[in-house]
């Protein structure tokens, strides 16, 4: 940090590194430069006081008593201006080792995405089993004191989408004599006649998968879960994860774009950049509005977000589902929406966990386009991302390469690998039920062109067997 600009606007850069000028981190570097500036100020008297002594010099007659007494006071203050000159060159290289420090870049930080430790076996003898709901607490409990795991893998999620789609959900754990859990994964079953029978952990997100410290444990949970899926007549397992190297059919087409996240709103503004800032601004001139939320903005909420999946030929989830996240006291979700001229044209789903704040579902409608509220909206969301003290901004998810992906990396956020495995049946082939397969093309071509109350009516009972 260059200390001409940190002694003529200290609190400014502070802020600008993300620290509070009020804060005890605060207090240092602004004695600091108080020093500095104070020595600053002596130097400067000391200067015009030797000017001084050196205008008397004309004034009087050389050899004369006057003469003698000016240059011992010459000499006096000569040496004052050296020590005063000395001290300020102490206080400026404090201060600059100060600010050095703080400007150090920070080891960067990784997201909170879980991974199974790979030199980590347990000695200990366990079983794995389904989990009766009375063991649910003791799961819960194992969730929350592993690091980074899933919070879709917690009972609450269990409750919310059986609720909303009547999906049951099993959880397969590893479970010593003692009932201690080494690890475990939930499985959510889905049965239609139109995409068959299989399960997943967890659908409708990002992150799911086997939970466990241990090599050795997640291989007993594996080889249980092949056998439960023969028994049951599933036609596959499908296990969403960022894990590398299960040995398992695996496809890692998609990538979690994720951006780390800066303590301030200044220091937020120079990382984005001025190309980002300049196209977040553009909407300024239509006046958007913003506001955040829960229960109160579903309504503006699901329009945007109905009218975007139409309009995408995707079939749209109920509102009951939406609901059903807003309203369980444990889940840390809330709404943002755009409005222009008072109507809903831009809305956003959050969802935030271990420091994450995560936007599975975003939508703006096709007439807002050229008003830029999408990106204006991002810009609102990062803000109060910040304003929240979250670590990470989760974009979600997106193919590599494609329209979604070079949007979210034009903030910053970088990928991140999805790994979604899958245990079959030998010989049988990955199974891909989502918009990007072809045989679905001609589907979302006629979707589109369906009024809007129809997909809402239709929509909400195909949607929600679409994991």
């Amino acid at each position: 940090m260059d200390i001409k600009a940190f002694l003529k606007a200290p609190e400014k850069e502070l802020l600008a590194q993300g620290v509070d000028p009020a804060s005890a981190d605060a207090l240092p570097l602004l004695e600091l430069a108080a020093e500095v500036q104070a020595a600053r100020r002596e130097l400067k008297q000391q200067k015009n006081s030797k000017a001084k002594v050196a205008r008397d010099f004309k004034a009087v007659e050389k050899g004369s008593s006057e003469h003698q007494a000016l240059i011992d006071e010459m000499q006096a203050v000569s040496q004052a201006f050296k020590e005063a000159e000395e001290q300020l060159k102490n206080r400026e290289r404090v201060l600059r080792a100060a600010l050095a420090a703080l400007a150090a870049p920070e080891e960067a930080k990784e997201p909170p995405l879980f991974r199974i430790p790979s030199d980590q076996e347990t000695s200990e003898s366990f079983q794995v089993r389904e989990l009766t709901e009375g063991e649910y607490p003791a799961w819960s409990d194992y969730v929350r004191q592993l690091q980074s795991a899933p919070n879709y893998c917690l009972p609450e999620w269990v409750g919310i989408i059986e609720h909303a789609f009547s999906h049951p959900t099993q959880i397969w754990a590893a479970v010593t004599d003692e009932g201690k859990i080494l690890g475990g994964i939930p499985l959510t079953v889905f049965d239609s006649r139109l995409f068959g029978r299989f399960a997943v952990s967890m659908p409708f997100f990002n992150y799911g998968g086997l939970l466990t410290e241990y090599q050795n444990v997640a291989k007993a949970l594996i080889k249980r879960l092949q056998a439960v899926r023969e028994r049951e007549g599933w036609q596959h397992i499908e296990i969403r994860t960022t894990q590398e190297g299960l040995d398992l059919p695996v496809t890692s087409r998609k990538v979690s774009m994720i951006l780390p996240l800066p303590k301030n709103e200044v220091q937020l503004d120079e990382q984005l950049g001025a190309k980002v800032r300049a196209q977040c601004k553009k909407a300024e001139a239509f006046r958007p509005a913003v506001r955040f939320g829960g229960l109160e903005l579903l309504d503006d909420f699901y329009r945007v977000f109905a009218i975007n999946m139409r309009d995408l030929g995707t079939p749209v989830y109920s509102k009951t589902w939406f609901k059903a996240i807003l309203s369980h006291p444990k889940v840390e979700a809330s709404l943002v929406v755009v409005y222009v001229n008072g109507e809903a044209v831009s809305a956003g789903f959050l969802l935030g966990h271990n420091g994450m704040l995560e936007i599975p579902w975003a939508s703006t409608v096709r007439s807002a386009n050229a008003m830029d509220t999408n990106m204006w909206m991002y810009r609102q969301i990062l803000d109060y991302a910040v304003q929240e003290e979250y670590e990470f901004f989760d974009f979600g998810r997106s193919t590599v390469d494609a329209g979604t992906y070079r949007f979210k990396k034009q903030w910053g956020a970088k990928p991140y690998p999805h790994h979604w495995y899958y245990l079959l049946p030998e010989g049988q082939e990955l199974p891909s039920i989502n918009p990007d397969n072809p045989k679905y093309r001609a589907v979302i071509a006629v979707w589109k062109r369906l009024p809007l109350w129809v997909t809402q009516i239709v929509g909400p009972p195909i949607v929600k067997n679409i994991p």
